[in-house]
């Protein structure tokens, strides 16, 4: 397997044209933590080198906290 390189990533949409609501931006971090996690599964099903597993996992954390971190301040508005 190449080595990973990750896809996932914070992203704002912010310009004369559009903004992002907060709404929009934690469905799109929820998309993205599921895409990281089903990568790691993928990997993970494929039998991935270690290293790649590991770096998948911290990647779907990070991109699962981003979530949560979005939706509790979701909550508090």
């Amino acid at each position: 397997m190449p080595p990973v390189l990750s896809t996932i990533r914070p992203t704002t949409i912010n310009g004369k044209d559009h903004t992002m609501t907060l709404e929009q931006s934690i469905d799109l971090a929820e998309l993205q933590a599921d895409m990281a996690f089903d990568a790691y599964l993928a990997a993970f099903d494929e039998d991935a080198h270690p290293e790649t597993l590991d770096s998948l996992e911290t990647e779907a954390l990070i991109a699962r906290s981003r979530y949560d971190d979005l939706r509790t301040q979701g909550l508090g508005h």
